[in-house]
Order: C-alpha cells, then structure tokens, then sequence
C-alpha cells in the first residue's frame, strides 16, 4: 500500500517554484523591450512602443508574481493548443495574407488585423506554458552565445544607423535601419502578403513545439 501511494503520487502534476525576486533583472527580454520601446517612440511611432511596453509590462509581472502564485495547474491545462489541420491552416493563412498584405502599411486596419489574432495565439500560448511538462535542461553555450551575438550585433546596428540619420525621425539611405531595408520589399501588395504568410508559418512552427 505504501508503494502504491508513493507512485501515486509521483504521478501528480508538481507546483512550480516560488519566483525569486530577482528573476526578472536576469531576463534580458522585458529591459530590451522597453530600450525599444523608448526608441521607437521618439522616432514618432507611439502605436509599436505601446506594444512594446505592453509585451515588457506582462513579462515583469509574470516574473514577479509567477501566474500561478506557486499552485500547481490541472493536468488537463497542459493540453496541446488545437491546431486545424495543415491543407485548412495553409488555405486560412493564404487568404489572411492575400487580404490582409492589401491594406496600407502603418494604417490601423492593417495593424487591428495583425494585432488581434497575435494577441490571441500569444495568450492561449502563455497560459499553456503555466504548466510546463518538466526541466527541460540547459542551453547549450554554443547555440546560445550564436543566438546572443546574432542579437546584439543587430541591436548595435539598429543603434547605430538610427543615431546617424539626420534626426530620429527621417530616413538615411547612407546609413539604413532594418525598416528602411525591408520598405521596398512591404512598399507592394505581393509583398506584405509574403511577409505575413512567412510569419503565419514561423507563428504555426512554434506552436508545434
């Protein structure tokens, strides 16, 4: 009987740690956010920094208060998030992007149609991840040292081609930002309908993972 109860409960889902409450120094993402945010805004773009601040706000709470406050979820919310199947997702995400890639850039409709569905998937996501199914071990050195080099080298940049243009709020061709690169390439209906359906496929291949 004793052996039984012990493997019983074994089996139960286990509340995770308390937060520390110094986790939240340790995570680069919410600080970088809001140096993008403050950026973002003094180059006249309030509608990205609100988001921007927004996404940092729910990240420090997260950290700070841990969602769960230490009690341990029912199995039943660690469920995979339903996906329809791949020919019904590839048509949805077609005609999204087809649609959607022919509304002006930097018009509100455009960024509702982004924002809502976004903002969805992020929050099914998010409570998923409340309740891990278990440690998933360390990072290797190598991949994370590539990863974190790749970003910095490209937040440098961004800095760096935002200081030299002749003010905050105008483009240089001498010295581009990643918006004045990829503004060609989204200036056209084709384009913002490829760049929206490559970021439905990125958006379905994290979910499956």
């Amino acid at each position: 009987m004793e052996g039984r109860e012990r493997n019983v409960d074994s089996n139960r889902p286990r509340a995770p740690s308390a937060p520390r409450p110094g986790r939240w120094l340790r995570d680069p993402v919410a600080p970088i956010l809001i140096v993008a945010g403050i950026f973002d805004w003094i180059s006249g773009n309030p509608p990205h920094s609100i988001l921007l601040f927004a996404v940092a706000a729910a990240l420090l709470w997260d950290a700070l208060f841990g969602g769960t406050g230490g009690q341990a979820l029912p199995v039943s919310a660690s469920k995979p998030l339903p996906l329809p199947p791949l020919p019904v997702a590839l048509t949805v995400g077609l005609l999204y992007a087809i649609v959607v890639g022919s509304l002006g850039r930097y018009s509100w409709p455009i960024t509702v149609a982004v924002i809502v569905p976004a903002a969805g998937v992020l929050a099914l996501a998010w409570r998923r991840s409340r309740n891990p199914p278990g440690d998933q071990g360390r990072l290797p050195a190598t991949g994370t040292i590539a990863w974190a080099s790749a970003f910095v080298a490209l937040g440098l940049w961004e800095l760096a081609a935002l200081l030299l243009q002749p003010s905050l709020t105008t483009d240089s061709p001498a010295h581009p930002t990643l918006s004045v690169l990829t503004d060609p390439a989204l200036a056209t209906h084709l384009g913002r309908s490829i760049a929206l359906f490559v970021w439905l496929a990125i958006g379905w291949f994290l979910l499956q993972t």
